[in-house]
């Protein structure tokens, strides 16, 4: 019985020792022993790039899941072997969460689906430019650029003329999307916008030059607002 007790002991003691060891490298997917990162999240700010080392057992190709920049990729070598890699996100990126899939692309591997990923959160996204073409003074074509929460009226050569924004009350900037341009016997631009209380900003010069190239204001959810 003493000798029992002292096994028993001996494992318990064992599982408690290896219970207390500090945590090893471990991989992005335990399953894929052939390929490990530095690190499988990482934050990167819209318009950078970020480094890290990579090993492959095996050689390997990769595809992008989620991004909506062009310009966002990762330079690496395909190549099994240790190496760096580095990760570009796009300045106009505006997906919050890429995924990058790394595949096994080697006759060695057994099977072509085995993969792991290195999640990448994208910080300080710019929201996108939305450009709408719109009928200016003369019949000629200008257009109505919207950044963020302003929208500049250009002309015809891509020369800014004025500008509006909406607010929602005590010098608050509201956001809103734009939709086209509509008319009320006088044509408007229109917009929507979670704000129920939006309202336009312009300046009085912004205002005349507005009026000048035929528009009294904007449609906000469906309201027509003239210029205050």
């Amino acid at each position: 019985m003493n000798r029992i007790m002292k096994c028993l002991t001996g494992v318990l003691l064992g599982a408690l020792l290896i219970a207390m060891l500090p945590a090893t490298k471990t991989y992005a997917y335990s399953e894929q022993q052939w390929l490990d990162f530095g690190e499988t999240t990482i934050s990167i700010p819209a318009g950078s790039e970020h480094t890290m080392w990579l090993r492959s057992e095996f050689d390997y190709t990769y595809y992008v899941e989620g991004a909506t920049s062009s310009a966002t990729y990762c330079d690496c070598s395909f190549a099994s072997g240790s190496q760096n890699v580095t990760f570009h996100i796009g300045a106009d990126e505006q997906a919050k969460n890429i995924f990058f899939h790394f595949y096994g692309n080697d006759e060695r591997l057994a099977s072509s689906d085995a993969h792991d990923c290195v999640e990448v959160y994208v910080q300080g996204i710019k929201p996108a430019s939305t450009t709408l073409p719109v009928t200016i003074a003369k019949g000629k074509t200008g257009s109505l650029v919207q950044n963020d929460k302003i929208s500049m009226l250009y002309n015809e050569k891509g020369v800014a003329m004025a500008s509006f924004s909406l607010t929602k009350g005590k010098g608050v900037m509201a956001s809103y999307t734009q939709t086209g341009v509509v008319s009320n016997g006088a044509s408007y631009f229109g917009v929507t916008t979670g704000d129920k209380n939006a309202s336009p900003v312009i300046s009085e010069s912004d205002k005349a030059v507005m009026l000048a190239n035929g528009y009294a204001g904007v449609c906000i959810n469906g309201k027509y607002v003239n210029w205050p």
